[in-house]
């Protein structure tokens, strides 16, 4: 049979597209092989907090609130350097607790067919390795870094069986250890703080008061070192401690280069100390991130820092004469503490000034302007301005003046500078 140069051609490109389609249906199969694996986990929880929806956060960063600064550690486990105001004590379960708590069976889908080859089966010496991050990318300049003695890279963990243990004071109930909280004997062993690269150690964390934070101690990476690591017990295995509180070392930022609104976040991994040896790593067997802090939200540096309160009667008690008396309300809108300066203004030019006292985050300061004890000679019995400005970041205030007499009575809003 004859077969002409089209017949070839076309026969050419039926083999041409059969290949193709085979290639495509062999990357196909291989995806869906892949995806067993590694997207088995979505919707399965692997880090949790105990207190969820309520992300802290730190206090205003440099140039939203003029000279002020973050230049002191914050501890997710205690809420201590939160600028939220709660100042709860360490592991104190009378208030809702904060715990990075890391299920590690959540790491283990599909379950192997070797129990043996599990990465947390008993005998497996466990490793962990914690990256700071700044709106989801790590790095030695983003403003966000480790700041605990060098004791603490040697991790604590608390560990529990059922996931109504994980947020109370049941730690190892289901060993029946009856000291709650015991931690002195979960560590994954000694480690290290590095820079981003998880190679360049870091000797010395910064602990200092000082706002910029030096290159030689942006700490981002903390690792149990390839010799160390958490050997996994029978009784582990036995008593099915599958949650593992991992306790965060403290942290700091640094505010001149962190900005309003940015989040910090924590890369939790832990280790297969075997795949160790000379190398600087170890392979991660099951990763997570959470949340940590939120640097100060928008809402706290949008509001005014001066107001102006335009008139009031005297700063004196009412007099037969001058039967009004005078009240003020400062207001702090904001969550940061801080103070204010009200400047009163005779109308004869005479000044005088009052601090008032600490005025806590959504708080007020509230006197009668003849209780206040301006200071500056002169001030009396005749009309004043008063201008005010804040140390928090969201001002607002309140004027009041009444008629001790008559008993009517009026109020303004101050003026938003």
């Amino acid at each position: 049979m004859l077969i002409n140069s089209k017949q070839i051609m076309e026969k050419e490109e039926v083999i041409i597209k059969m290949k193709r389609l085979l290639v495509l249906l062999t990357l196909v199969v291989g995806l869906l092989g892949f995806s067993a694996g590694a997207f088995a986990q979505v919707g399965i929880p692997i880090c949790n907090s105990c207190a969820k929806n309520t992300l802290g956060t730190l206090d205003c960063p440099k140039g939203a609130q003029g000279s002020e600064c973050v230049d002191y550690p914050f501890d997710y486990q205690t809420r201590a350097g939160y600028g939220t105001g709660n100042t709860e004590a360490e592991y104190d379960l009378t208030n809702t607790p904060y715990r990075a708590i890391f299920n590690i069976c959540n790491c283990e889908v599909p379950v192997p067919t070797d129990p043996s080859s599990a990465p947390f089966s008993e005998g497996k010496r466990i490793g962990i390795r914690l990256t700071m991050l700044v709106n989801g990318v790590a790095g030695d300049n983003l403003g966000a870094y480790w700041a605990d003695t060098a004791a603490a890279a040697n991790i604590e963990f608390g560990s529990y069986a059922e996931s109504s243990e994980t947020c109370t004071d049941t730690a190892y109930l289901s060993l029946g250890i009856g000291t709650p909280l015991n931690l002195s004997d979960r560590h994954f062993g000694p480690g290290k703080y590095y820079l981003a690269d998880g190679v360049t150690e870091v000797t010395a964390t910064y602990l200092g008061t000082a706002c910029v934070v030096p290159a030689v101690s942006r700490a981002v990476v903390v690792n149990t070192n390839v010799d160390s690591g958490y050997l996994i017990t029978a009784d582990d295995v036995l008593n099915k401690l599958s949650r593992w509180w991992i306790i965060l070392p403290e942290m700091r930022v640094d505010s001149n280069v962190l900005k309003a609104n940015d989040v910090i976040s924590v890369r939790i991994e832990t280790l297969d100390q075997a795949s160790g040896g000379i190398c600087a790593t170890c392979r991660a067997t099951c990763v997570c991130v959470i949340d940590v802090a939120k640097m100060c939200p928008t809402s706290d540096i949008s509001g005014s820092t001066t107001c102006l309160f335009p008139y009031f009667t005297s700063t004196s008690a009412a007099t037969p004469d001058n039967p009004y008396w005078n009240g003020i309300a400062i207001v702090n809108t904001g969550s940061k503490t801080g103070s204010a300066v009200l400047t009163v203004y005779q109308q004869d030019g005479r000044v005088g000034t009052f601090t008032t006292p600490s005025i806590a985050g959504h708080g007020m300061y509230v006197a009668a302007l003849e209780n206040i004890g301006f200071t500056g000679a002169g001030l009396g019995d005749m009309p004043v301005y008063i201008s005010v400005s804040s140390t928090f970041s969201s001002l607002d205030g309140f004027a009041m003046i009444a008629n001790s007499v008559s008993g009517e009575s009026m109020g303004y809003l101050c003026r938003q500078q």
